[in-house]
């Protein structure tokens, strides 16, 4: 028995609150709160970086999860479970029963942001009209990065005490969203997904051209490290802000986000995809670049803002360039396993760079690693567009299913 499809206003909305979750509360929505956690002694420097760290080890464990459950759970399953885990993780980190227990809970946490993440853009896509497609797609991810101006603001009024009420708020508003959500994910597919045995496979040149797209795109996840993990933190200490200060302006990251998920449509429009891409990782290397040449609080912040739009523009139009490589069939596999790279290269490097500042390294050497891997990244790229060129995109119809496509 099939389920109804929901109204495009609601699929929208619910699309929305699932992003919010699996780009901010879940993850990104942490790096506010790390000056708090460090200043109150919940954890040292480096343990701050190890509990992003863990953050993307659930990332990695859930992005697994989406590829292989919905084989055995189906989709409906999957996603109601990892609502469910969003805000117990969060709600664990309420309390302060050591590393540990905080490790797990941002590990949970992590989990469910991968699974939303993978499986929410079909969802949309499947309850809204072609041609709403792409201004509904770029309404709900823009949710990412509208959530992190919300939380980013509102922060600073409940860590005065500590991070414990950070940490309310932040499960709170994910239970609220959730609640809003949830009979939406209720009408995701119950059946078991079939195996993709039938597909054909990807010519070699292909398959070896989406391999270093995607290293590109696990070069970005490691080079943005510093500025969402750490930035809050750096604002504080070495630039001399308050922690609600520097907080709050940590919503200048989540501004550039919901810029970058909305303004693909009009670049792409202007540059074809592979033109875009390189563009938004120029625009990554500047970004870093800023941190390190100035010290200008205005200066950092508007990096926070560049990085912001770059991130969420790699996102989306590496998306959009591997359905053009790999045909929309094969989209959610391969694109599935570039979730597995970026959530693994941030889970990676937010390891190793805590570990740096446990050995008396400084919060600019991290950003000097973030520059390094966005320009091998760009580097990465550039040789792809000059091996590959004379690669042309499987079918217009699969072009035309790209820009409608933005996670």
């Amino acid at each position: 028995m099939k389920t109804a499809l929901p109204g495009p206003v609601y699929a929208t909305v619910s699309g929305f609150c699932l992003f919010a979750i699996s780009i901010c509360l879940a993850r990104f929505a942490y790096g506010p709160l790390v000056p708090s956690l460090i200043d109150m002694h919940w954890v040292t420097k480096a343990e701050a970086g190890y509990l992003g760290a863990f953050n993307g080890l659930g990332y990695i464990v859930g992005c697994v999860a989406a590829l292989w459950l919905p084989r055995v759970t189906g989709i409906r399953l999957l996603m109601r479970t990892s609502l469910l885990l969003a805000v117990i993780g969060l709600g664990m980190c309420f309390w302060n029963f050591g590393f540990a227990w905080l490790a797990a809970g941002r590990s949970l946490a992590g989990f469910a942001a991968a699974t939303l993440m993978v499986h929410t853009t079909a969802l949309v896509v499947r309850s809204v009209s072609a041609k709403a497609k792409s201004m509904c797609l770029g309404f709900a991810v823009s949710g990412g990065g509208i959530a992190i101006v919300i939380i980013s603001l509102v922060l600073p009024f409940f860590i005065v005490k500590g991070p414990s009420g950070g940490w309310f708020v932040e499960a709170a508003i994910t239970f609220l969203v959730a609640a809003v959500a949830w009979r939406f994910v209720s009408m995701a597919p119950h059946e078991r997904e079939p195996s993709p045995d039938s597909i054909q496979p990807l010519a070699p040149r292909r398959r070896r051209l989406v391999l270093l797209i995607t290293v590109a795109y696990t070069l970005m996840s490691i080079a943005v490290i510093p500025h969402t993990l750490f930035m809050a933190d750096y604002m504080d200490r070495d630039l001399g802000l308050s922690i609600g200060d520097s907080s709050s302006l940590f919503s200048i990251l989540g501004a550039g986000c919901a810029v970058g998920a909305i303004y693909i449509g009009p670049l792409t429009r202007l540059f074809e995809t592979r033109w875009s891409l390189v563009i938004n990782y120029m625009m990554g290397a500047a970004a870093i670049a800023m941190v390190l040449l100035f010290d200008s609080v205005i200066i950092v912040a508007s990096s926070s803002f560049l990085i912001g739009v770059s991130l969420f523009g790699v996102v989306a139009l590496t998306s959009i360039r591997t359905l053009e490589i790999v045909g929309l069939p094969r989209h959610a596999h391969f694109w599935g396993f570039m979730a597995l790279g970026f959530g693994a290269g941030m889970a990676a490097g937010s390891y190793a760079m805590s570990a740096l500042l446990s050995q008396g390294f400084h919060y600019l050497d991290l950003f000097q690693i973030a520059e390094v891997a966005v320009i091998c990244a760009l580097i990465t790229l550039l040789f792809t567009r000059w091996r590959y060129r004379d690669l042309e995109n499987l079918t217009e119809k699969d072009r035309s299913q790209a820009n409608h496509l933005t996670v």
